[in-house]
């Protein structure tokens, strides 16, 4: 028989017990410090590089316009989670894709070289703008 002033404490060293990995999970949660737009950036840079090897008079304006949609659809889902943070960068980046958007179909039924020729200055102003905006994202991302 036990004595009555003795209090149980089996019941409540469960409890603690039970209650830790929910406060942990939620310090770890809590504590993510690389913001989610970072994954969107390091999308972006890749399709913009292979934007920037794409061999148009070789390949045709087609190739050009498959990495361009690679870009449009990384560019778009970097706006959407970092917008608010580089409204500036995000911005010209959007114009520098919807410009060569508009080369490319402006260079469409040219000779090749013609149409390499037309699209050259759009998309090095694709790469300058995505340049700008991984240097603003780099101090955020590790």
């Amino acid at each position: 028989m036990r004595p009555a002033s003795r209090p149980r404490t089996r019941g409540w060293l469960l409890l603690p017990a039970a209650v830790l990995p929910l406060v942990l999970s939620g310090l770890v949660a809590g504590c993510s410090s690389t913001p989610s737009y970072c994954t969107d950036a390091t999308n972006l840079k890749t399709s913009v590089s292979n934007l920037g090897n794409v061999n148009v008079s070789k390949n045709g304006l087609s190739s050009l316009q498959t990495a361009l949609t690679s870009v449009q659809t990384n560019a778009k889902t970097f706006a959407t989670d970092a917008k608010s943070a580089f409204p500036s960068q995000t911005t010209a980046l959007q114009n520098s894709v919807s410009g060569l958007e508009n080369a490319i179909k402006s260079a469409k039924g040219e000779p090749t070289l013609t149409a390499a020729a037309a699209v050259v200055p759009a998309v090095t102003q694709v790469k300058t703008s995505a340049s700008s905006l991984q240097s603003a994202v780099s101090g955020k991302c590790s």
